[in-house]
This record gives C-alpha cells, sequence and structure tokens, in this order.
C-alpha cells in the first residue's frame, strides 16, 4: 500500500483500519510520524525516543487521527516549484570570434562573464546576430 493510501485508511472508518496488516502499518509508520510531528512534535519525539514498535505507534496516531473527520490539509506539505529561467547560451562560432577579437582565453572570457556578466552577454549577442545575418558567410 503507497503512503497516501495508507494515510486516507488511517483518517477513515475503522472497518477500512481493521483490514490492514501489520506490515503495511509497520512499513509507514516512519513517514506518518513525520507528517503528524508537524501538529505533534511531542508525541512524534516520544515515540521515537522510547523506540516503539512502528506497529504500536501507527496504532497510536489511529486514535489521535479518529478525531478528524476527514485527512487533515496540514498532511499534505509542499514544495514550492522554481521556475527555470532560460539561459542563453552563445554558439561555438560566436565564442570564437569573440576570442579572436579581444585576443583572450576561454579563462578572461569566463571571467567577464563572472565580474561582468551584463556587458558580456550584450556584446556575445551583438556578435551572433551580425554573424548570423552577415550575407557574405552564408553557405550556399
Amino acid at each position: 500500500m503507497k503512503l497516501f493510501d495508507y494515510i486516507k485508511v488511517l483518517f477513515s472508518s475503522p472497518t477500512n483500519w481493521d483490514k490492514l496488516k501489520s506490515y503495511d502499518k509497520s512499513k509507514n509508520s516512519f513517514m506518518v510520524n513525520r507528517f503528524m510531528a508537524i501538529k505533534f512534535p511531542i508525541q512524534a519525539n516520544l515515540f521515537n525516543a522510547l523506540r516503539t514498535d512502528p506497529v504500536g505507534a501507527a496504532e497510536s496516531w489511529r486514535m489521535v487521527a479518529s478525531k478528524f473527520k476527514r485527512v487533515p490539509g496540514w498532511i499534505y506539505t509542499r514544495v514550492r516549484k522554481t521556475k527555470k529561467e532560460k539561459v542563453w547560451e552563445p554558439s561555438q562560432e560566436t565564442i570564437d570570434f569573440y576570442l579572436k577579437i579581444n585576443e583572450i582565453g576561454e579563462r578572461e572570457l569566463r571571467e567577464a562573464l563572472k565580474f561582468n556578466r551584463e556587458t558580456t552577454v550584450e556584446t556575445l549577442k551583438r556578435i551572433e546576430k551580425q554573424l548570423k545575418d552577415d550575407v557574405h558567410r552564408r553557405k550556399l
């Protein structure tokens, strides 16, 4: 049985709980203890400190869960998704052209990107646009 299916049974009627095997109770007891520690940190800490049997801890959490009419919202914790920024990467031809014009190596280019990123990226974009628009470089 998967974790959130187990949690639904934990907070549902006692008939579903009685049908669960001890294996399912002990398998999910660690995560249930973590979830319940959000609202009941002292009790969860005592279960850990006393090294309570996982099935016994599950039965204890069932007694607590029986006071709720449904699965409480604090069980479902969410992680905020970070928006991935589009990172512009210049073509190798643009980089080679920039290095040749400025008579620098790749190490100096990395330093320029580190210390003066906006100007360097702007210059690389201009060079890339010019190389792309150059009629004489196009292959026919």
